[in-house]
C-alpha cells in the first residue's frame, strides 16, 4: 500500500506530503509529514495508527482544507492493487499556532488517523436506492434458504436436505434526512403509498466495482432517536 501517494492525491498539489525521516520545515509552504505509530498485526489484516503533522504558513486556507479532507475521507475505503484500506481521521488539532519563522508565521496542526489494511477484500462500497446513492453507516446482505428435510429411506436415520426456496435480504442504517427516499418511506408508513411498492437497490463492491442489482420490498423500518446523538434509520428489505 502506497499511502503517501494516495494522501498526496487527496490533499492536492498545494500540500507536499513526505515521511518523518530527515524532515526539516523550510519555513514556507504547506507540508504534511506521515508518522506511522505502533500498530497491531492480525492474521489477515494490520491496524496502523498514523499521525499526520501539517506545517503551513497559510493557516486559514490549510485549516479549511484539512477540515474538508478529514470529513470527506473518513470511513471511506480505498483500494491499492490488492490492498484494501479502511481509513478514519480525527478533526485537525492546532498544536502550535503562529510561530515566527524568519519573516513569516507558521502553524503546526496534528491529525490522528487509523488505517485498517487487508488484501483482496470484497466489501459493499456504495448503496444506491431508486437511482440515488445514499450514505449508510452499516450494511448487511444475507441469503437464506428454506430447507426441506426428508428421510432418504424407510430405514435410514439421516435425512437429506433439499432447497426448494431461497431469498435475499438487505439491511442498512443511515441518518434520516429530507430526501426522496425518506419521503417515500414516510408515505408508506402513513398509508399514502402502497406497502407493496418495490425498491431498486444497487450494491457496488470494492472488488473491481462489481454491482449487484435487486428489486426488493420493504420488510421493516424504524427511526431511533436519543438525546445528545443523531437519529438512526434502520431498514430491512426482502427480495
Amino acid at each position: 500500500m502506497n499511502y503517501r501517494n494516495y494522501l498526496a492525491t487527496a490533499l492536492g498539489t498545494t500540500v507536499t506530503v513526505t515521511d518523518e525521516m530527515n524532515f526539516v520545515y523550510p519555513g514556507e509552504g504547506t507540508y504534511c509529514v506521515i508518522k506511522f505509530l505502533s500498530g497491531t498485526n492480525f492474521r489477515d489484516s494490520v491496524i496502523y495508527p498514523v499521525q499526520l503533522s501539517v506545517y503551513t504558513d497559510n493557516f486559514t486556507t490549510t485549516k479549511t482544507l484539512l477540515d474538508t479532507f478529514t470529513k470527506a475521507y473518513s470511513n471511506i475505503p480505498f483500494v491499492d492493487g490488492l490492498d484494501y484500506c479502511q481509513q478514519m481521521y480525527s478533526t485537525p488539532f492546532v498544536l502550535s499556532p503562529f510561530q515566527q519563522a524568519g519573516i513569516a508565521y507558521t502553524t503546526n496542526m496534528i491529525i490522528s488517523a487509523t488505517l485498517i489494511v487487508s488484501s483482496n477484500v470484497a466489501d459493499i462500497k456504495t448503496v444506491s436506492i431508486d437511482g440515488t446513492v445514499y450514505e449508510t453507516s452499516g450494511r448487511v446482505l444475507s441469503y437464506a434458504v428454506v430447507p426441506d428435510n426428508q428421510r432418504s429411506s424407510a430405514t435410514g436415520f439421516i435425512n437429506s436436505t433439499y432447497v426448494r426456496m431461497a431469498v435475499s435480504k438487505f439491511s442498512c442504517s443511515m441518518i434520516p434526512k429530507n430526501n426522496p427516499f425518506c419521503t417515500k418511506l414516510r408515505r408508506m408508513r402513513t398509508g399514502l403509498l402502497d406497502i407493496d411498492t418495490p425498491f431498486t437497490i444497487v450494491l457496488t463492491f470494492t472488488d473491481n466495482d462489481i454491482t449487484e442489482t435487486y428489486t426488493m420490498k420493504l420488510d421493516s423500518q424504524s427511526i431511533n432517536g436519543e438525546n445528545q446523538s443523531l437519529p438512526a434509520l434502520s431498514l430491512s428489505f426482502i427480495q
